[in-house]
């Protein structure tokens, strides 16, 4: 059967002559479905354009957003710094600490179990972020959950201490643990090269410059034991304490105890001066263990407190 064919005539204005064509149905179907096709196509393109318009309208202030949870996460990442080098520094005064009450280093394992929602669940639940910001909520979160550990670690070894220094209140009070003058450490524990000869010698204390007349305090309870003059020492106390420590001040300008007196933490015993082999106002402070000089730095504790 023959496919139906439609015929079309166009009329010019002017008479002459009338156009006719003949369209199959196929044909005329094809070209309706083509600008059906066509239509919707147009529409399509209007609709995506508009949906991109709007986009480029709200990138300003997804871009806002986004600078906004980059700097939250940077501050966040720089507080969990701040607080990291805290906990080194409760560390470094807890081992002091055991020092001082002889309390036997911490070795508790590090790997204990934690349980709970975690700071980590918390921001990894965070939505909105892109790849690298996750990566960085990431790491965040496991920050949180070491520094969330390690303060838990450090409030336990923090209450074994306060439990020892309890049971020792009478050896504490007579262990050196502050220092003796304010001022500037200018000379450290051990060798160094003299300022008379030049040559390298052993310096048995540190040096701390400071006003003169400074006050100088006992760093602990004990019995003066020296309160004379000394060749190079110049004005010299030394005050003895428990378990075999003594303490040496040098270049007082005046000394202000005798011997056999017993003394206090804290109680003014002299002046700062420059007496002695001295190049200008210093306190020369030495801490021995049975005869033996030590390095006084560890038993001073509140040079840690004093940078809070």
């Amino acid at each position: 059967m023959a496919s139906k064919r439609f015929t079309i005539l166009i009329i010019p204005d002017k008479s002459s002559g009338l156009r006719r064509f003949v369209v199959a149905r196929r044909t005329l179907w094809m070209g309706g479905l083509f600008m059906i096709a066509l239509v919707a196509s147009s529409i399509l393109l209007l609709l995506d354009r508009s949906n991109l318009e709007q986009n480029l309208n709200r990138l300003p202030v997804l871009k806002r957003r986004a600078d906004a949870q980059n700097r939250l996460l940077r501050r966040i990442r720089n507080r969990l710094g701040e607080v990291d080098q805290r906990l080194l520094q409760l560390r470094r005064l807890e081992d002091q600490l055991r020092i001082m009450a002889s309390v036997k280093p911490n070795e508790k394992s590090r790997d204990l179990g934690v349980g709970g929602v975690s700071k980590g669940d918390l921001l990894d639940q965070v939505a909105g972020l892109s790849a690298s910001e996750s990566r960085l909520a990431g790491r965040l979160g496991r920050q949180f959950q070491d520094v969330e550990q390690r303060a838990a670690e450090q409030e336990s070894a923090f209450e074994e201490l306060i439990k020892a220094f309890r049971e020792k209140r009478v050896l504490l009070a007579h262990t050196p643990s502050i220092l003796p003058v304010r001022g500037w450490l200018t000379s450290a524990f051990g060798h160094r090269r003299s300022a008379f000869t030049g040559r390298r010698e052993f310096h048995a204390g540190i040096d701390i410059v400071a006003r003169r007349g400074s006050p100088v305090s006992a760093p602990a309870d004990g019995v003066v034991i020296m309160a004379s003059r000394e060749s190079g020492y110049g004005n010299t106390i030394e005050i003895r304490h428990l378990q075999g420590i003594t303490t040496r001040y040098a270049h007082n300008q005046k000394m202000l105890v005798r011997v056999g007196q017993r003394v206090r933490r804290g109680q003014v015993i002299a002046r700062v001066g420059s007496s002695g082999r001295s190049t200008g106002p210093h306190l020369h402070y030495e801490v021995r263990l049975n005869g033996l000089a030590v390095n006084p730095r560890i038993y001073i504790v509140d040079t840690l407190i004093a940078k809070r």
